[in-house]
């Protein structure tokens, strides 16, 4: 997964909650996802699949809405 550094983001000095799974996640929850040690989306849960580890957010960056996979990113529950 090659991301470009512009699309980055600070990580957040908030308190946070490390996710293991999306049994740890309710829609409203504000996230970050980190990939290989940098935040690279930021946003609030709208949607959770049952039977999988995938979750929607809106991204705060995009405003767009994104899939994540839980297995795949450091997710953080802010």
């Amino acid at each position: 997964m090659g991301m470009n550094t512009e699309e980055l983001l600070a990580p957040s000095p908030a308190k946070k909650k490390a996710v293991h799974s999306t049994a740890d996640l309710a829609c409203g929850d504000l996230i970050e996802a980190a990939y290989r040690g940098a935040v690279i989306r930021r946003g609030t849960v709208t949607r959770i699949t049952s039977g999988d580890e995938l979750f929607w957010i809106t991204d705060d960056l995009s405003g767009t809405r994104r899939l994540l996979d839980v297995t795949e990113f450091d997710i953080t529950r802010l």
